[in-house]
């Protein structure tokens, strides 16, 4: 009769984690949920929808380069995919973080360097990038905290 015996340096139980932790990371969900959202609604806008807007912010969207729309997806889809991550508590949430932040950087780059969004948008298209920068890095922090307590698998 073979006895089932656990292997002492095995750990078969993940550490429990503080409830700030779940709701930090479905916060960060809500938020490239969010995101992925205004992707959609940017990338396949109908006509009349941009037709719609005021002629200089017309004249932003059809002047738009494809790569700033390319790097877009790679922020949205990197940071739910880290957010997903986080939430099935997975070590591989950090780098879908750091890919979203290259695509947060680039896109923040042709915003203040490459168009004329911030005469356009105003002050929005001044704070919305240092927001999506600051939430991105605080989650790059937060997935490498989390996975050297233990945290993530």
């Amino acid at each position: 009769m073979q006895e089932n015996t656990l292997n002492p340096t095995e750990n078969t139980t993940k550490p429990s984690l503080p409830a700030w932790f779940w709701m930090i990371s479905s916060i960060a969900l809500f938020w490239y949920l969010m995101d992925t959202s205004s992707f959609f609604m940017r990338v396949f806008a109908p006509e009349y929808v941009i037709n719609s807007m005021p002629e200089n912010q017309q004249h932003l969207y059809q002047n738009m380069p494809l790569w700033v729309n390319i790097v877009f997806a790679v922020e949205v889809f990197g940071g739910l995919l880290g957010s997903l991550g986080l939430l099935f508590r997975k070590k591989w949430a950090l780098s879908f973080f750091i890919i979203s932040i290259f695509g947060i950087l680039a896109q923040t780059s042709h915003i203040y360097f490459f168009s004329d969004a911030i005469n356009t948008m105003g002050t929005p298209a001044i704070v919305m990038p240092l927001i999506a920068i600051v939430i991105g890095v605080g989650l790059v922090i937060l997935a490498k905290s989390a996975s050297s307590k233990g945290w993530l698998q």
